[in-house]
C-alpha cells in the first residue's frame, strides 16, 4: 500500500519550509495528498503587577501569530499549486500542549507525519514536543528533515540502521511502502565494543529479498553508535535513513533518549523514525 495521506507540520516563522517542500515533492511522486497544519501559540503569561501591559502583549503577540500562521497558509497554497498536489489546510490558535495533542491524533489517521529538523535554541522545546507526539502518541512514522536538506524527496539509496529491536523492525515495517522503491538498500548493524551480541542482520536481509528487494549487509564495530550510523549515511550517501525511536517515559509523558535526539539534531540525510 502506497503512502498517499502525509501529514506535514507547516513553519509560521520561514519561507522556505524544509517539511513542506519534501511532504509535497513526496506526494508529487505517490498521487498522495498533503495536509498542511499550523498552529498560533497562545502566549501564556504568569501572574503580573501590570494586568494592562500583559493583556496587552498577549493580543499583540495573538496578532503576530495569527499573521504569521496566515503567511504560512498562503505559502503552502502555493507551493501545493505548483506543484499539482491535492491540499488541505488547517489551522488553530491554541496553547503548546493542545497543539502537540491535536497533531499526534490528526496523525493517527494519516499515513505519516513530516517535521522540519530543529537545532537548539528558542524554538527546540517546542519542536521537540511535536516530534515527540508524533512518534510517541499517534501510532504513526514521522520523517525529520534537516535544516540545510536540498532536493525533493528520494529513495534512491536507503540505509537502514538495525538493531534488531521492535522499533527497528516496526520502522522497517512502515517504511514498506517506500522500500519497494528503492534503487539500493543497505542494512547496517553496529556492534557495540566488547559486546558480542548477534543483531541478526542477515535474517533481515533474507526477510527482504523475500519481499524481491535486494539489500546488501554492512557491519560495523563501535562503541558510538549514533555516530557509526551518521558516518555510514555520508559514505552510502543515503537520501533516506530508516531505524527506531527511542524514548523514556516521564510522568506519564514520552521524551527521546539521548541516542535518538542526537541522530534528529545530527543526521545529514531525513530520517524516517517509527516506535
Amino acid at each position: 500500500m502506497a503512502i498517499k495521506d502525509i501529514l506535514v507540520a507547516l513553519s509560521p516563522r520561514d519561507e522556505e519550509d524544509k517539511a513542506r517542500d519534501f511532504a509535497l515533492s513526496m506526494a508529487a511522486q505517490s498521487g498522495g495528498q498533503v495536509t498542511g497544519i499550523v498552529y498560533a501559540l497562545e502566549h501564556l503569561t504568569s501572574f503580573s503587577l501590570y494586568p494592562e501591559f500583559t493583556s496587552e502583549l498577549r493580543q499583540r503577540h495573538g496578532k503576530e501569530a495569527t499573521k504569521a500562521a496566515e503567511l504560512a497558509r498562503a505559502r503552502f497554497v502555493e507551493a501545493a499549486g505548483k506543484a499539482g498536489v491535492r491540499h488541505e489546510f488547517h489551522s488553530a490558535t491554541v496553547t503548546a500542549h493542545a497543539a502537540t495533542t491535536d497533531f499526534a491524533q490528526r496523525l493517527r489517521t494519516a499515513d505519516l507525519a513530516i517535521l522540519t529538523q530543529h537545532q537548539p535554541g528558542n524554538v527546540e522545546s517546542v519542536g521537540d514536543l511535536f516530534a515527540e507526539a508524533a512518534l510517541f502518541h499517534s501510532g504513526r512514522p514521522m520523517i525529520i528533515v534537516p535544516q540545510d536538506h536540498i532536493g525533493d524527496f528520494s529513495v534512491g539509496r536507503v540505509l537502514i540502521a538495525w538493531d534488531s529491536g521492535i522499533q527497528a523492525a516496526r520502522a522497517v515495517a512502515a517504511a514498506m511502502p517506500l522500500l519497494r522503491n528503492a534503487t539500493e538498500i543497505e542494512v547496517l548493524t553496529v556492534k557495540e565494543e566488547s559486546k558480542g551480541s548477534d543483531l541478526r542482520g542477515n535474517d533481515l536481509v533474507r526477510h527482504l529479498r523475500l519481499h524481491d528487494l535486494i539489500p546488501e549487509l554492512s557491519t560495523r564495530e563501535d562503541h558510538d553508535i549514533p555516530e557509526a550510523i551518521i558516518r555510514e549515511a555520508k559514505l552510502f550517501r543515503a537520501s533516506l535513513v530508516i531505524m527506531g525511536g527511542y524514548g523514556h517515559s516521564r510522568l506519564r509523558e514520552f521524551v527521546f533518549g539521548g541516542a535518538t535526539r542526537r541522530m534528529l539534531r545530527e543526521m545529514p540525510v531525513p530520517v524516517f523514525m517509527a516506535h
